[in-house]
C-alpha cells in the first residue's frame, strides 16, 4: 500500500487541476536567543550526528545541516518550520525507533540521546532550550564526538 500511495496522489493531483496549491508559510527571522541556541546547543548536535551525511563532503537527499543557513532551507524536502514540530520531517526521523527504515541517524551510527532528542524540539517548536537540558545536551554531544564511531555491518 504505501508504494501505491505516491501513484494515487500523482493520479489524484492530475485528475484534479483546478485544486490550488497553497503556499508555504513565510518563514519568521530567528530571534537572537534562538540564533544563540542554535550555535550552543543544536549545531554541535548535527556535528556529531549528522553532518558526515548532510554536510559540505555528503548532501543525502539534497539536504544540509552543517550551517543554520542550510538546515532552515532544507533539502528535497524542507527540515523543519520553527513553530511547527508536528510538520518537521527533521523531528520525525529522528524520533523513529532505532529499528525503522528511516530512522536518522541510520541505525549503524550513534543514536542521538534522549536529552539531545529534547533539545533539538524544543528549537523546533520555537522554544528557549532551558539552562538544564541545554547542559545535558551538550554533555551528551561532548560524550558523542569522543566516542569511537560504530564499527559498519558488514554488506551482505
Amino acid at each position: 500500500m504505501r508504494a501505491l500511495l505516491p501513484l494515487l496522489l500523482a493520479a489524484w493531483a492530475a485528475a484534479a487541476p483546478t485544486a490550488t496549491k497553497k503556499k508555504p508559510e513565510p518563514a519568521k527571522p530567528l530571534t537572537a536567543a534562538q540564533k544563540a541556541d542554535y550555535a550552543k546547543v543544536i549545531q554541535p548536535i548535527f556535528e556529531a550526528h549528522c553532518v558526515s551525511c548532510h554536510g559540505p563532503k555528503k548532501e543525502k537527499g539534497k539536504l544540509r545541516l552543517d550551517t543554520l543557513e542550510a538546515t532552515l532551507k532544507g533539502g528535497k524536502n524542507p527540515t523543519f518550520v520553527i513553530g511547527k514540530p508536528n510538520s518537521s520531517m527533521l523531528l520525525a526521523r529522528v524520533f523513529l525507533e532505532r529499528n525503522a527504515g528511516d530512522v536518522m541517524p541510520p541505525k549503524d551510527e550513534n543514536p542521538l540521546t534522549e536529552k539531545q532528542k529534547e533539545a533539538l524540539y524544543a528549537f523546533v517548536e520555537g522554544q528557549p532550550i532551558p539552562d538544564e537540558l541545554a547542559k545535558a545536551a551538550i554533555a551528551d554531544t561532548k560524550k558523542a564526538l569522543a566516542a569511537p564511531k560504530p564499527a559498519p555491518k558488514p554488506k551482505k
